[in-house]
């Protein structure tokens, strides 16, 4: 074995868990951005975690609110997803650029994907500063499901987004 640092390591133990974090800018319009750095923090009650870039708008808009919905995305939604996680939300209206259909959430004025396997409305409980990140502790308010979608989850550190088990043409 040879000696890594910890992006090269990330790409040899995809594929990642991927959900679009939704958020609500300060104009009231939605953000979407995509995070791999996610997981299931507890059961007992029910809270997720997720860890995003100290400069990220989608960060600024859940510290602002306390308000989120972590969306996996259907497999539909691949080129979109690359497009949200290249651009900020905070210099860019990307559900105009990149624009996919979206649906409402009950509980939630945060809208979400219509291509959708699960959704998890969140209230943010923690902000712990994490390196160049934040880590956001989150309890789960409500998880909703489709388990006829199909998720995306991110290879190789990002460098693209596919289903799980990819097809054979």
């Amino acid at each position: 074995m040879k000696e890594l640092n910890l992006g090269q390591a990330a790409a040899l133990t995809s594929p990642d868990p991927l959900v679009l974090v939704c958020t609500e800018k300060e104009d009231g319009s939605p953000n979407m951005a995509p995070v791999s750095f996610f997981m299931y923090a507890s059961f007992h009650p029910p809270m997720l975690a997720f860890a995003m870039g100290k400069g990220s708008n989608s960060g600024e808009n859940i510290r602002r609110t306390g308000k989120a919905v972590l969306a996996a995305p259907g497999s539909s939604l691949a080129d979109a997803v690359m497009a949200y996680g290249a651009v900020s939300g905070g210099k860019t209206d990307k559900l105009k650029e990149t624009p996919i259909a979206i649906q409402k959430v009950a509980g939630s004025g945060i809208p979400i994907p219509e291509d959708c396997r699960a959704a998890f409305v969140v209230s943010l409980s923690q902000t712990v500063e994490c390196g160049d990140h934040y880590l956001y502790l989150c309890s789960v308010e409500r998880v909703l499901g489709d388990e006829s979608r199909e998720a995306l989850f991110a290879w190789n550190g990002y460098a693209k987004v596919a289903p799980a088990q990819e097809k054979k043409d």
